[in-house]
């Protein structure tokens, strides 16, 4: 479960938890919890999941013992242990700050809070009288930690060095290693979920710090920087694509300085200037790099027109770095508490925001659960989280997918890691372009609607005579019924032609072929494993009505089949349709007309949402696809894999 360290960011956040869990006369006011936030002797923790806060606590930390100040489980997800994940983290934060005792305070009526404290070896010291007012007493706690076993040394964090760096020994929760140590030394060779920063006076090709980067990433280890985004900053598109990510912040950033260009130094994403910290802490994780130089000119908006990777020595003489260095590992001690050891780490990437999710949030819990029971960690992940991949063993992506964004460049950069990647940066090239489906389906003689692909000298006739009206007009890439047209007449035909093809040089049309539903066959690793039919929106000829004004018409109803009784050439066609794309995670969209089966798309991610695709199969749906992903790992590590049922 993912705790992590509060910032100011977050008082709003922590104000209505407060409200939730507090009865008036027990809340702090806002002030006070702002002062938590900034203090220098205070920390405060969140655990959140999907970008939902669940619960938090505020320590104090005092020389020699750790104060449990305050700590809240919200209301809606009291009851499933997240109390003791919370306790049990602060015990391990304990251990590992090196302090000798942990404290806290407790209404004296409450007996069951009490007891709860006392589950964890807490006991009772001392009695405080009208410790919460006048009649209301308080026992402070007590819990020793020298008779407990340490914390277990998972994310340990190393920094590797080639050169002499003083401050270090300030810095608390690192071990450094010097890198012709760490190249050799075979106990490096054997850790497990060890942390790398790779603090090197130089990364260029060959160096000593370029090898360190190297080896860190042969071995499994997450280093930073690696060497993927060490070559990432030669790169001028790559810099651009992840400069575009970030427009909207680096824009909002800028809008008041006085003159372009402007040029900041990142120090682990901090700046002397606290006012630039937001936007370098939001390109920090796309340029994941100790130092970074970048540079910001105005055009008609702010943007990002260079960033440079800097070693040790191009900062060592700025005063700054070593505060920064004790911020930022300050914030990274901790992250992912786990209470038990897993076999492998799996990373779901999502988008919080995506109003048309390919799984809703009771699907991805369903994934996380079903993870669990075969041995994965599980981290849910979003686009801030890109140079983090090399932490996990295999990557899901549950987020609308297309070669022009994010979750390309993240399944490109998993599977060049080595990951398991569900979908491949080859499912997503091939099935988000509909001109490679209709040429694929032809080679292999495969039923589709009749195609044209139409260009600006296109003549109108070679597109009217052989579809006939109604036709059907695709942008290339469309999905999810955007995108996509229905023309009647030729007047209609040449209007929406005009305007896809501003878009794109190749517009897709096809015959229409009525029908009341669409099938939909989820094929994976070359089988099929649901079923459903997608019928229309309300007065809708898709299944999708982008443009209806009440929700419940935007839709049309989902009715899941088994297999066994779909109709055997529907199954068969959407099977031989999925393999000419590969054998990733694939749904198949069909029509039936005539007893015959027209293919008429394959979607890579497609949707798998609980109450939907799900309501045949159930949770063995969602087994399907993690035990495909288990399958791969094992077999790629040459394991024997778990047969299917």
């Amino acid at each position: 479960m993912p705790i992590r360290l509060a910032n100011l960011d977050d008082l709003d956040a922590l104000c209505d938890l407060e409200n939730a869990c507090f009865d008036v006369a027990q809340r702090q006011p806002r002030r006070a919890l702002r002062r938590s936030l900034t203090s220098h002797f205070q920390r405060v923790y969140f655990l959140e999941e999907l970008h939902q806060l669940m619960g938090a606590m505020t320590l104090f930390i005092y020389k020699n013992s750790v104060r449990l100040y305050s700590i809240a489980v919200h209301p809606d997800f009291q009851g499933q242990g997240l109390g003791k994940t919370l306790m049990a983290f602060l015990i391990q934060e304990s251990q590992a700050l090196k302090m000798k005792e942990c404290a806290l305070e407790v209404d004296a009526t409450n007996q069951a809070l009490v007891g709860f404290y006392q589950k964890f070896g807490f006991e009772i010291t001392k009695t405080l009288p009208d410790y919460y007012g006048l009649g209301r007493s308080a026992y402070a706690m007590r819990l020793g930690l020298s008779a407990l076993k340490g914390p277990r040394k998972n994310n340990v964090h190393y920094i590797v060095i080639d050169t002499p760096i003083g401050w270090l020994e300030n810095v608390e929760g690192i071990e450094v290693i010097h890198a012709e140590d760490y190249i050799n030394d075979e106990k490096y060779l054997r850790l497990k979920n060890a942390r790398i920063y790779n603090l090197c006076a130089s990364y260029d090709y060959q160096s000593l710090g370029y090898y360190v980067s190297l080896m860190a990433t042969a071995r499994n280890h997450r280093v930073v920087p690696n060497v993927a985004t060490v070559n990432d900053f030669s790169d001028p598109l790559i810099i651009q694509s992840f400069g575009e990510e970030a427009a909207d912040k680096i824009h909002s950033s800028f809008t008041k300085e006085p003159s372009s260009p402007v040029v900041l130094r990142s120090y682990f994403g901090f700046h002397p200037q606290a006012k630039y910290d937001k936007v370098l802490k939001s390109l920090y994780p796309l340029f994941e790099a100790p130092f970074v130089e970048f540079t910001f000119e105005k055009g008609r908006r702010w943007s990002m027109t260079q960033a440079k990777n800097l070693s040790l020595l191009d900062v060592m003489d700025d005063p700054f770095v070593i505060e920064a260095a004790k911020r930022f590992f300050v914030q990274k001690k901790t992250f992912n508490l786990r209470l038990k050891e897993y076999m492998y780490d799996l990373a779901i990437l999502y988008d919080p925001h995506e109003s048309e999710p390919p799984s809703n949030k009771m699907a991805l819990a369903k994934f996380k659960t079903m993870a669990n029971k075969f041995g994965f960690y599980v981290e849910f992940i979003t686009k801030d989280d890109y140079a983090r991949l090399t932490e996990f063993d295999a990557l899901l992506i549950r987020m609308t997918t297309n070669v022009n964004d994010i979750s390309y460049q993240f399944s490109r950069y998993a599977y060049a890691e080595g990951l398991v990647v569900l979908d491949d940066p080859w499912s997503i090239l091939k099935c988000s372009n509909k001109l490679f489906f209709t040429e694929s389906m032809k080679k292999l003689s495969i039923r589709t609607p009749k195609t044209v692909f139409v260009s600006a000298k296109t003549p109108l006739s070679e597109i009217i005579e052989p579809l006939q009206f109604p036709i059907i007009l695709k942008q290339p890439d469309s999905a999810f019924s955007l995108g996509v047209f229905k023309v009647n007449t030729e007047a209609e035909l040449k209007n929406e032609l005009a305007k896809l093809l501003k878009a794109s040089a190749l517009v897709v049309a096809q015959s229409y072929i009525p029908s009341t539903f669409d099938w939909r066959i989820g094929v994976i690793d070359g089988a099929p494993f649901y079923a459903c039919q997608y019928f229309m929106a309300t007065n809708h000829w898709q299944i999708m009505n982008w443009q209806s004004k009440k929700r419940k018409d935007r839709e049309g109803s989902v009715t899941a089949w088994p297999l066994e009784e779909v109709p055997s050439y529907i199954v068969e066609a959407a099977v031989k349709a999925a393999k000419a794309m590969g054998d990733g995670l694939y749904g198949v969209d069909l029509k039936e007309h005539d007893e015959k089966a027209y293919v008429i798309e394959v979607n890579d991610n497609p949707s798998i949402d609980h109450g939907y695709e799900d309501l045949y199969y159930k949770d063995a749906l969602y087994k399907t696809i993690i035990k495909t992903i288990f399958n791969r790992i094992e077999d790629a590590r040459g394991h024997v894999k778990i047969k299917a049922e």
